[in-house]
């Protein structure tokens, strides 16, 4: 049994003696238990909740994924064709180099078949084909990376190929016509998950491409710098900017503007918590030359290195 000491007051005020109040190990146990069960749930439900909100991302960029995986898959079935048509040429020369015909003859068939010039172009057909398939393994791969629940484990990201390759997805999902600007300077690079740190940015980039739908030259100007170990990000567009009511809110979940059936309000609640986790911060105001600002700020990796170093 715990004891727990309550003090007893006289009717002036003062403490007049202590009161004993005991309390079951047994039953202490039981809420810790009960305790610990709720916030593993808690946890579980976070995750699927994070999940979701990446799910429906990809949702809403798969149309301009698709177009992006169809140009290399074209250029790698057209290169295909070419080298079809090459091997049959090729083929037909040499089994008339096999059938024993005359040098005059494989020299006239050689120049009709363009033999030489279809040599010359195999090597930049290979190249090309190699290219084309390597570029479809990389957005197959980074899609996965995006929708895989986050259990990959942390390591270096490049933040300024991340925000590059969002901004890609998001204007080819989205059918944006937002110019996004980089300024990213210094080594931009953090530490932890690479995916969940992609959905942070897509989630910005989108909130931004949904801000400046309205203007008739919709801009984002992403700023990347370096200093005293922490790698800061300003997303800056020339939207309306956010409501003064609505600053306050701005990461709640469910919190939206956005009209039914447009956003879950789950989006930027849920970039909050993954930079949160980051060791870092996501901040929202009004730039004073007008428009929305966000601010990402995350420990750089070699920050983390050298306090792993030093401790």
């Amino acid at each position: 049994m715990t004891l727990n000491c309550t003090p007893r007051y006289d009717r002036t005020g003062r403490v007049a003696g202590l009161v004993v109040v005991g309390r079951p190990v047994g039953e202490l146990r039981r809420a810790y238990g009960e305790l610990a069960a709720a916030h593993e749930e808690l946890k579980r439900a976070q995750a699927q909740l994070v999940q979701s909100e990446k799910l429906a991302s990809l949702g809403r960029l798969v149309a301009g994924v698709a177009h992006e995986l169809n140009n290399p898959i074209s250029f790698v079935l057209g290169n295909i064709h070419v080298l079809g048509k090459y091997l049959a040429r090729v083929r037909r020369y040499l089994d008339a180099v096999h059938a024993g015909a005359g040098a005059a003859d494989l020299a006239a068939l050689r120049e009709a078949l363009a033999i030489d010039r279809a040599l010359a172009d195999l090597d930049s057909l290979l190249a090309g084909t190699v290219e084309g398939g390597e570029r479809t393994r990389a957005i197959v791969e980074g899609l996965k990376r995006f929708a895989a629940p986050d259990r990959e484990p942390e390591g270096e990201v490049d933040l300024g190929e991340l925000l590059q390759r969002a901004a890609h997805w998001v204007a080819r999902g989205t059918g944006t016509r937002m110019r996004v600007a980089f300024d990213l300077a210094g080594e931009l690079r953090a530490w932890g998950s690479a995916s969940a740190l992609q959905q942070v940015a897509v989630n910005i980039l989108a909130n931004a491409a949904d801000a400046t739908a309205g203007v008739p030259a919709p801009r984002l100007d992403v700023t990347g710098r370096v200093a005293r170990g922490l790698a800061r990000i300003t997303f800056h567009d020339n939207g309306p900017g956010i409501a003064p009511e609505h600053l306050a809110r701005i990461f709640d979940p469910f919190f939206t503007t956005k009209p039914p059936g447009k956003g879950t309000g789950l989006g930027l609640s849920i970039s909050y918590g993954i930079v949160e986790r980051h060791g870092g911060r996501l901040e929202a105001a009004n730039h004073p030359e007008g428009g929305a600002v966000f601010t990402l700020i995350l420990p750089t990796a070699a920050a983390r290195s050298r306090r792993s170093a030093a401790a």
